[in-house]
C-alpha cells in the first residue's frame, strides 16, 4: 500500500540557509561612535574646568570674615572631579581606537563595539554615583536640613 504521490506536503517546505549580509562600507555606525566620544570629552572637560575653577565666598556677618568653599573642601566634589576626569580620559582613549579601528581597512568594529558597551556602562554607573554624591551634597548645602539642624549655605 505505498503511495505513488511524489508531491512534498505544504509543512514539509525545505528552508534555505540564510547567507550573512553584506558589510556595507558606507555604514555611519562608526562614524556617529567616534563623533558621540568627542562629544563625551568636551563635555567632560568643560565640566572639569566650571568645576575646579569655581568657587563662592560669603561675608560671616558681624565678624567681618569672608569663607571661601572650593570643590577641595567636599568629598563628593573632589569625587565627582575624579570621577570627569576618568571620563574624559576613557573618551579620549577610546576615541583614538574608533577611529583608528575607522581608517583600517577591513577592521572589525562589531568586536570593538562590544567590549565598548561593557565599558561604557561601567563608567556610566561612576558618573552617575559621583553626580548623585556632588548633587546631594550641594542640595544640603543650598537648602539646608531642619531635622539634622544644618542651616543653608549659600543664598538663593
Amino acid at each position: 500500500m505505498t503511495s505513488n504521490d511524489t508531491t512534498t506536503p505544504p509543512y514539509a517546505t525545505t528552508v534555505k540557509p540564510m547567507a550573512p549580509p553584506p558589510e556595507n562600507k558606507d555604514s555611519i555606525g562608526p562614524v556617529v561612535d567616534v563623533g558621540l566620544r568627542f562629544l563625551l570629552f568636551a563635555t567632560a572637560l568643560v565640566a572639569i574646568i566650571v568645576m575646579v575653577t569655581s568657587k563662592q565666598t560669603k561675608l560671616v556677618p558681624f565678624l567681618g570674615i569672608s569663607i571661601v568653599a572650593k570643590f577641595t573642601q567636599s568629598p563628593a566634589f573632589v569625587y565627582f572631579v575624579a570621577a570627569l576626569s576618568v571620563t574624559c580620559l576613557y573618551s579620549v582613549i577610546t576615541g583614538v581606537v574608533s577611529l583608528l579601528v575607522l581608517m583600517k581597512p577591513g577592521g572589525q568594529f562589531t568586536t570593538l563595539q562590544f567590549h565598548f558597551v561593557i565599558l561604557d556602562a561601567l563608567l556610566l554607573g561612576i558618573v552617575a554615583a559621583a553626580t548623585g554624591a556632588a548633587g546631594g551634597v550641594g542640595y544640603i548645602g543650598y537648602k539646608g536640613n531642619s531635622h539634622s539642624q544644618w542651616n543653608k549655605i549659600s543664598r538663593p
